[in-house]
C-alpha cells in the first residue's frame, strides 16, 4: 500500500493576507508513484502553490477530494482545472441520489425535476464542476487511490441533510454547531509512514466523525480550529479509556484571517495545554513526510528521545 506524504498549505508569500479567507487545501503525494490528491481547495493562491508543487514533484495531474462545497474549500479547484491538472473529482453528487431525497422529504407535492433544480440551486458551485471526470463519492469509492479511504459521514446521514436543506431552503441554518453543509463534510483517511494514518474531516460536525479516533494518528481539527469542535474531539479521546491524547497530534488548517470558525481562541484556552498541536496560522505550510518526523515531539513518540533534544 503506497504510504502518502501530506502538505497543510499556509500562506507564506500570499497577497493581502489580512482578513483574508483562504481555507483549506491539502495536498497529499507519493513522489516514487507520481500520485497525488488534493483535498479541497479554497483559494486561486492556494490553486497556483499546488500548481508549483506539482512541476518540481513532476506530477502532471492530481486527483482532487472537495469536502463540501463552501467557497474556502472551493474556489481553487477551477483554477486548478483552467490549467488541466485535475483528474478525478470526488464529491458528493446529489442528482444521482434524487429518488432517495424525494423519499426523504416525503412530499407528494414535490417532483422529480422542481427537486434537481432546488439542488442545483442550493449547492450551485458543484454545478460548475460538470464536465470534468466527476466521481460520486458513495458510488465511486473504490476508485480512490490505494492508500487513502473514504470514512464518512454515511450515506443516510448526507441525504437526510440534504433534504432538510431543500426544505428550509438554505444549507447555511445549522445542524447542531455547525451548517447543514459543513456538517457533513467528507472524511478520508491516509496512510502514512510506520503504519500511521491521519484523518481529515473538512468543516465536519464532531456528532458525525464516527470513526475511531484512537486509529489515527494525525487528526485535522474540524472547521479550521474552532474551539468547541477541538474541545469535543479532545474529549472524546479523553473519554476512551483504551488511547491516550499524547498519541495524537492535531493539524488545524486556519487560513481564515479572522474569523468565528477559526483557531483564535482555541490558541488562547487553556484545553490546549498537553496537546500537540500545528496550526497553518502559526507554523505556515505543515509538512508530513514519509521518511523523517516532522517534530520532535512525535520524533519523541517514536523514539522515546529525551526532552533534552
Amino acid at each position: 500500500m503506497p504510504k502518502y506524504e501530506v502538505k497543510f498549505l499556509g500562506t507564506e508569500g500570499y497577497e493581502g493576507i489580512e482578513g483574508e479567507w483562504y481555507g483549506d487545501c491539502i495536498i497529499i503525494f507519493n513522489e516514487s508513484k507520481k500520485q497525488m490528491v488534493v483535498y479541497d481547495c479554497g483559494s486561486e493562491q492556494h490553486a497556483e502553490k499546488v500548481i508549483e508543487f506539482m512541476k518540481d514533484k513532476q506530477i502532471t495531474q492530481t486527483d482532487v477530494l472537495l469536502s463540501h462545497n463552501d467557497r474556502d474549500h472551493f474556489d481553487g479547484i477551477l483554477k486548478l482545472i483552467e490549467e488541466k491538472k485535475v483528474g478525478k473529482i470526488f464529491t458528493t453528487l446529489f442528482l444521482k441520489h434524487v429518488d432517495a431525497i424525494l423519499e426523504k422529504l416525503d412530499d407528494d407535492r414535490r417532483t422529480d425535476k422542481a427537486t434537481k433544480k432546488h439542488i442545483l440551486d442550493l449547492y450551485d458551485n458543484i454545478a460548475e464542476l460538470t464536465g470534468n471526470d466527476l466521481k460520486d463519492i458513495y458510488e465511486d469509492e473504490g476508485e480512490l487511490p490505494n492508500g487513502i479511504s473514504f470514512i464518512g459521514p454515511d450515506k443516510d446521514t448526507m441525504l437526510e441533510l440534504v433534504a432538510k436543506a431543500i426544505k428550509e431552503d438554505s444549507i447555511t441554518t445549522t445542524e447542531g454547531k455547525e451548517t447543514l453543509v459543513n456538517a457533513v463534510s467528507l472524511q478520508i483517511a491516509v496512510s502514512m509512514q510506520n503504519d500511521k494514518s491521519l484523518l481529515l474531516v473538512g468543516d465536519a460536525s464532531v456528532e458525525n466523525i464516527v470513526c475511531n479516533l484512537k486509529d489515527y494518528w494525525f487528526i485535522q481539527l474540524p472547521h479550521h480550529g474552532k474551539l468547541a469542535s477541538a474541545e469535543a474531539i479532545f474529549k472524546k479521546i479523553e473519554n476512551d479509556e483504551d488511547d491516550n491524547i499524547a498519541n495524537h497530534t492535531f493539524v488545524i488548517s486556519d487560513n481564515t484571517g479572522t474569523s468565528s470558525g477559526g483557531s483564535d481562541d482555541l490558541m488562547k484556552s487553556k484545553v490546549r495545554i498537553g496537546k500537540d498541536i500545528k496550526n497553518t496560522k502559526k507554523d505556515g505550510t505543515i509538512g508530513f513526510g514519509t521518511s523523517t518526523y516532522p517534530s520532535v515531539e512525535i520524533a519523541r513518540k517514536n523514539y522515546g528521545i529525551c526532552s533534552g533534544i
